[in-house]
């Protein structure tokens, strides 16, 4: 007698952790994460099957059917809440899946996010609480939520030796995109927010939360928003499961869709499925390795999973990706609707928002596993664009904005976005090219290789912006010892700080100690600054608070040694850690400066 045992649809039960009882019934048994195959000897009279997580399963061998499904002890109708709101109540109803699991106490306990305080009734079958307030300021448009920034909870229920883990968050993530998934409900910053023009049979209207808006969409199509001083904001409403995904397809996006085709984000599921990433948590991985977002109705990988009839535990192995019904395989990755939107690309007008960092934050903003943006929100990058002039002034713009520096390089017209008083620093798309010419696994934009070494081909890009430091290390006949440092100017500002948390770029002096200054650090020369600031007074030169030195012009003058020491005091200036980057170097710099001004 063959029997195949399956887990329930939705269930993230794992098979290959069952039990057979008893034995001697069981002629053969094959374990996998999503099914069991038993062979049961003619003439026994039941099996039982327990499997953590789950009900025991009595099977007649006489009159077992073929195929026999597995419940879940315990079972959350919809699975995890995705969308409750800030400062909302929320409730999480148990269902059991048997009778043993009914006379069960169930008790509760966050595992994960802030504090919350919770309520169990129904000798643990509900659990209460109230999600967290929205505390930080909000952008004008959708509001874009990170997994860091979702509000997202971890409660797990016990029942006995089974366990269930469960997540509730506030909001859904959201880039900040107006392309949206049908059923997203999207918090709008800025008052007055309506809906002035429906998609078709669209009936949703926006509704007030606080000082913000929210606004859930009832059908797929366009609709326009607008506020209370009458800006227009125009959205794009989708599934992904519907939206085409052969992007490249004619001459479209034929070379961005090339050149996103091998990329490690686009086949990171297929992989992990394969068993070639270690440890790869396939659960966990769903809602950033895959379309969609788990616990929406949206078209994406889960839902689509659990309208074929698959339970929430895929198996790893080297033919697990073939095995995937086409639907899926064509969710799986992070497609073109993962950055993109499931609606569609953006009205050209609204293109620049996929210049944000939220767009990366989705995934990369979750820290302690993911800290890339909340360690580059730490930086002076992403405060690059602040100042006014910097966002306005063509000659800044190029350094000082995503947009400017992605036109600097020739890859976009500098039109930026519709307002230069949205700030957005220089952000992800400024350094890495996720389907443009890259170099390597993090898809660092390829540039051209300029006067730095081949080994230090992964700096290239930092050098089209911070030309003082690289011009001190390598633009002259003798470059210092900084300048053979692997990997250029990453080797010393990302370090060996892994998923992300170097996007900080701060130099570990430490960490100088433990490679090449193994008899003690350097500190670099105090006085260097000192000098600078005394040639400066020399030319009469004089800076507001927080402004550069780059950005101020010397007065025509017809000496040619004050402009000489004027360019020099620049390359000085320009790179404040001089001292540190060459240090001999930077004092004959600033010595044939101070010649060139009479300064003994």
């Amino acid at each position: 007698m063959h029997v195949v045992v399956r887990a329930a649809v939705g269930s993230e039960i794992s098979l290959a952790q069952s039990q057979v009882e008893p034995p001697a019934a069981v002629v053969g048994m094959k374990r996998a994460d999503d099914q069991l195959d038993l062979e049961l000897r003619a003439g026994a009279a039941s099996v039982s099957v327990k499997t953590p997580g789950a009900c025991p399963l009595e099977i007649d061998v006489a009159a077992a059917p073929a195929r026999v499904t597995v419940k879940p002890w315990l079972a959350v109708a919809g699975g995890d809440l995705a969308q409750v709101g800030f400062d909302a109540p929320f409730s999480v109803t148990l269902t059991p899946g048997c009778r043993e699991a009914l006379a069960s106490k169930v008790e509760w306990q966050q595992t994960a996010g802030e504090p919350v305080t919770l309520t169990v009734e129904n000798n643990g079958f509900v659990v209460r609480g109230r999600s967290r307030p929205l505390d930080a300021p909000v952008p004008w448009g959708i509001v874009p939520f990170s997994p860091r920034t979702r509000g997202e909870i971890e409660l797990t229920a016990r029942s006995g030796e089974h366990a269930l883990k469960i997540r509730v968050a506030a909001a859904a993530r959201a880039s900040g995109l107006p392309s949206l998934a049908l059923s997203q409900r999207v918090l709008l910053g800025g008052a007055g927010w309506r809906v002035k023009a429906p998609a078709k049979d669209g009936k949703a209207q926006t509704t007030a939360v606080g000082a913000l808006s929210a606004f859930q969409p009832d059908a797929r199509g366009r609709w326009v928003l607008s506020d209370a001083e009458g800006r227009e904001l125009s959205l794009v409403v989708g599934t992904h499961s519907d939206t085409l995904l052969d992007c490249g397809r004619s001459d479209c996006h034929a070379g961005a869709a090339e050149a996103a085709k091998p990329t490690r984000m686009t086949h990171v599921f297929e992989r992990g499925l394969r068993g070639q990433i270690p440890r790869y948590d396939v659960a966990c991985a769903l809602p950033c390795h895959t379309a969609g977002e788990p616990g929406l109705p949206d078209g994406g990988f889960t839902q689509v999973a659990r309208e074929l009839g698959l339970s929430g535990h895929f198996a790893t192995g080297p033919d697990a990706w073939n095995q995937l019904p086409r639907p899926l395989r064509r969710l799986g990755g992070v497609t073109c609707t993962a950055c993109h939107g499931p609606g569609a690309i953006p009205e050209p007008a609204a293109r620049w928002a996929v210049l944000r960092t939220d767009v990366c934050a989705t995934c990369h903003d979750a820290p302690p596993r993911y800290g890339h943006v909340q360690a580059w929100n730490k930086t002076k990058m992403a405060r690059a664009d602040r100042d006014e002039r910097a966002r306005r002034t063509e000659g800044c713009r190029g350094c000082h904005t995503t947009a400017g520096f992605l036109a600097k390089i020739g890859l976009r017209k500098d039109g930026g976005p519709p307002s230069p008083d949205l700030q957005l620093g220089i952000g992800c798309a400024a350094c890495h090219a996720p389907h443009g010419e890259h170099q390597d696994r993090a898809l660092l934009r390829a540039r051209p290789a300029g006067k730095l070494p081949d080994s230090a081909t992964v700096s290239r890009v930092c050098v089209e912006c911070h030309t003082s430091p690289a011009a001190l290390l390598f633009d002259h006949a003798a470059p210092g010892a900084h300048a053979a440092v692997p990997k250029g100017c990453v080797g010393c500002h990302a370090g060996e700080a892994g998923r992300g948390r170097n996007h900080g770029f701060q130099v570990d002096r430490a960490s100088c100690s433990r490679g090449c200054h193994t008899d003690g650090v350097p500190q670099p020369d105090g006085n260097l600054g000192k000098r600078v600031d005394a040639a400066l007074g020399k030319l009469g030169v004089k800076l507001e608070p927080g402004q550069p030195l780059h950005a101020r012009e010397l007065a025509k003058v017809a000496d040619p040694k004050r402009r000489a020491a004027w360019e020099l005091l620049q390359l000085l200036a320009g790179d404040r850690a001089a001292a540190s980057h060459d240090a001999k170097r930077a004092r004959a710099v600033m010595t044939e400066a101070e010649a060139l001004l009479g300064i003994k």
